[in-house]
């Protein structure tokens, strides 16, 4: 009696099929597990070197927000001290300007009291009965005389009143530019 072998052939090509089946089969969960592994590893590095970013990055928006809340804080001081710098300079410049109407109106009285006298080249008048020809004012010499210390007067005060707000204007320029300085602002400081 002789073993024939054909009978089990159709077992032998499934047993060969299910090897290769389980060695497929252990190929794919080694190489997931060893790829799940892997990948896990560099998620979590990933994940790591993001939040080591974040964390610097919510370090860097702290340090902006402080020196933001310290440009604030000079900005302020500096708003503060140029509009009391202003109050100042337009305290000096009333002061000036009633300084100037004051002077006007000192002017005017001792010109009529006759203390002071214009010099000729501001009086424009015709000789009179003076020791040579020479011209002689006196209050209510001539309708026009009263003009003439009108106007020198104005031109006094005028020149006065000028230079006031030459002095204002002057002065709220240095205060901005200080100002502009003391608030970090500025480019470069001027030389002092």
């Amino acid at each position: 009696m002789s073993l024939s072998l054909d009978p089990l052939r159709p077992y032998a090509d499934l047993t060969r099929w299910a090897a290769g089946l389980l060695l497929a089969l252990l190929v794919l969960a080694f190489g997931y597990r060893w790829g799940g592994s892997h990948w896990r590893g560099e998620y979590q590095a990933e994940v790591q070197a993001r939040a080591t970013e974040n964390a610097q990055h919510a370090a860097l928006l702290q340090q902006l927000a402080v020196a933001t809340a310290a440009v604030a804080a000079k900005a302020r001081a500096a708003s503060t001290a140029l509009a009391a710098d202003r109050q100042a300079n337009d305290t000096r410049f009333k002061k000036a300007q009633d300084d100037a109407n004051r002077a006007e109106r000192d002017l005017a009285a001792a010109l009529r009291r006759g203390s002071v006298q214009l010099r000729p080249e501001w009086a424009c008048a015709a000789a009179g009965a003076g020791a040579g020809g020479a011209a002689v004012f006196t209050a209510g010499q001539d309708a026009a005389s009263e003009l003439r210390w009108a106007g020198a007067t104005h031109l006094v005060a005028g020149g006065d009143r000028a230079d006031a707000w030459i002095g204002w204007l002057q002065q709220e320029l240095i205060d901005t530019r200080q100002a502009v300085i003391a608030a970090g602002c500025a480019i470069e400081a001027p030389d002092r």
